[in-house]
């Protein structure tokens, strides 16, 4: 009997140690979930404090928003001026808490203790909140902003981090030959925050070097010369960014390689040589380079040679989704025979250039001799796809909607448009000024509505074509499924019919041929990537997919 009873209490002992056991395991396991439930990524204090960061911006933005219209409603113009901004950020936080300051087309608004600011814009609209950045290691991109080592490989590509970067990239570019290169952040050339330390090109101060380079009396920023690598803005701009040069002038000078997702804005001008927002470039270099992705909004000058928003020029430079919102000017007038570069002006390539495709331009583009809103001028073969203008277009000799002049070789024009004004004294046409006598010219599925005018050669597709007379009949230019509006516009300009293009006053119609003839199997183009048509908001023509 009283072993039976030992075996029970055994029994239970070990039962009650089982659940023991398990109790603890199932404490355990709660208690791993309840502190990952409060101290995890999505943890109860991860959420609290991302709550009161952004409880935080919005009580700043509001502040940056309440003393803007205040600024602006003390001011009889409606202006914001730099004193008043600050006055009343001082009466919403208190002196010391912020710092507005006047950068050019925006004020910038820092709160000191959360180490934020905020853009606003000269119509009073206040941008998102940004942390501000400042790079332990500036002039040196082989190093991160937080000291990590980089090898400039496709894995570790070198890093530009601030202004102080740019010019060690500038001063040292033969260091940085095919490598790979991000850039971290929007760099802006008129602000503090885009500097680190100013010790650079023998300042020793943020406010002396921002001087030295943004000082309209010197000649700014030194282009980075010879470019052989790949670099990639991921879709951060150079901001105000003045460069002043008798060489080529532009962020890069000559380049090869791929330069891909970059915005530039700024003053960006050139004595003597081509100038562009992006690469300079002249006809004989740029070969095997790539640009995708880029924007240009700076006034961009060439005093002798060619301008252009993306590239100044250069041979078999590939373009793709590049768009042009700056003014381009070239001034250049003393044209030597087979001279590409002089007086060449383009909203995407002043002179040159194989293959743009998906591009477009919506600023005002003038040249002294050749003005298009492509391509300025273009010497032997090249390929036009995709692209459109809606800026302003305006020469002397030829402008185009697409491109000013050509000359010699085979040109394609596919699917293209142009709905700005374009104006030269002679040879002014919708889609080309003008085709030159040994250029076999294929404009297929375009249209123009822009409005075309001039004192000669006035064409709402070609201002003037050199062919179809003597010898060189065989380079009439061929023309299909090719519109233009209005109808009293000749197709070309020097020919006495209109018989080569299709005039039409319903855009509606027009738009249904263009994608009709997209979607047929004629000619044996590869059409795979022509864009669809559409009509816009203000009920002119437009591509689907086309980016403002």
């Amino acid at each position: 009997m009283k072993r039976k009873l030992t075996l029970k209490i055994r029994e239970k002992a070990g039962i009650t140690l089982i659940a023991l056991v398990i109790t603890i395991i199932l404490l355990l396991i709660l208690a791993g979930i309840t502190i990952s439930a409060i101290t995890g990524n999505n943890g109860i204090i991860g959420n609290a404090g991302k709550a009161k960061k952004e409880a935080e911006i919005a009580n700043e933005k509001e502040i940056v928003e309440k003393a803007t219209v205040q600024a602006m409603g003390n001011n009889k113009y409606g202006n914001i001026e730099e004193d008043e901004l600050q006055k009343q950020l001082n009466k919403e936080t208190g002196e010391g808490k912020t710092e507005a300051t006047d950068i050019g087309d925006e004020f910038e608004v820092i709160f000191t203790d959360s180490n934020r600011y905020y853009m606003v814009d000269k119509d009073g609209n206040v941008g998102s909140a940004q942390d501000i950045i400042k790079d332990k290691n500036p002039g040196n991109i082989t190093v991160g902003k937080d000291g990590e080592e980089l090898d400039g490989s496709e894995e570790h590509p070198y890093e530009i981090w601030c202004i102080e970067d740019l010019i060690e990239w500038s001063q040292n570019y033969s260091n940085y030959m095919n490598a790979y290169i991000n850039l971290g952040r929007t760099l802006n050339f008129d602000s503090n925050l885009s500097y680190s330390d100013g010790k650079m090109l023998d300042c020793n101060s943020v406010e002396e070097l921002k001087d030295l380079l943004t000082n309209t009396s010197g000649s700014g920023f030194t282009p980075i010369a010879n470019f052989s690598s790949t670099f990639n803005g991921k879709g951060y701009e150079i901001q105000n960014i003045y460069i002043n040069t008798a060489g080529n002038a532009g962020l890069f000078n000559i380049a090869s390689g791929k330069v891909q997702n970059l915005k530039v804005s700024g003053n960006i001008t050139s004595t003597e040589n081509n100038a562009a927002g992006i690469v300079a470039g002249i006809a004989t270099v740029g070969v095997n380079l790539e640009l995708d992705n880029c924007e240009n909004m700076a006034k961009v000058v060439s005093v002798k040679k060619a301008a252009g928003g993306i590239t100044g020029g250069g041979q078999g430079i590939k373009i793709t989704n590049c768009y042009n919102y700056g003014e381009i000017y070239s001034y250049g007038t003393d044209r030597a025979y087979n001279d590409y570069e002089t007086g060449s002006a383009g909203g995407i390539v002043g002179t040159n250039c194989s293959d743009v495709q998906d591009c477009g331009n919506e600023g005002y583009v003038s040249s002294t001799i050749s003005a298009g809103g492509i391509i300025g001028y273009k010497y032997m073969d090249f390929n036009i796809v995709n692209c459109y203008n809606t800026g302003k277009i305006t020469g002397t000799t030829y402008s185009g909607g697409i491109i000013g002049e050509t000359k010699a070789g085979t040109g394609n024009i596919y699917n293209c448009y142009n709905t700005g004004s374009i104006y030269s004294d002679t040879n002014s046409g919708g889609i080309a000024g003008f085709i030159y006598y040994n250029t076999t010219a294929y404009i297929y599925n375009c249209c123009n509505i822009g409005t075309i005018t001039g004192k000669q050669n006035i064409g709402g597709i070609i201002g003037r074509s050199g062919a179809g007379t003597g010898s060189y009949t065989q380079y009439m230019p061929i023309i299909k499924n090719v519109y233009s509006m209005p109808s009293t516009l000749k197709g070309i300009g020097n020919f006495s019919t209109s018989e080569v293009i299709i005039t039409e006053t319903n855009i509606g119609n027009i738009i249904d041929n263009l994608n009709m003839y997209i979607n047929n199997t004629e000619d044996n183009i590869d059409k795979s990537n022509w864009k669809q048509w559409n009509k816009d908001d203000n009920d002119k023509i437009c591509f689907i997919t086309a980016i403002n």
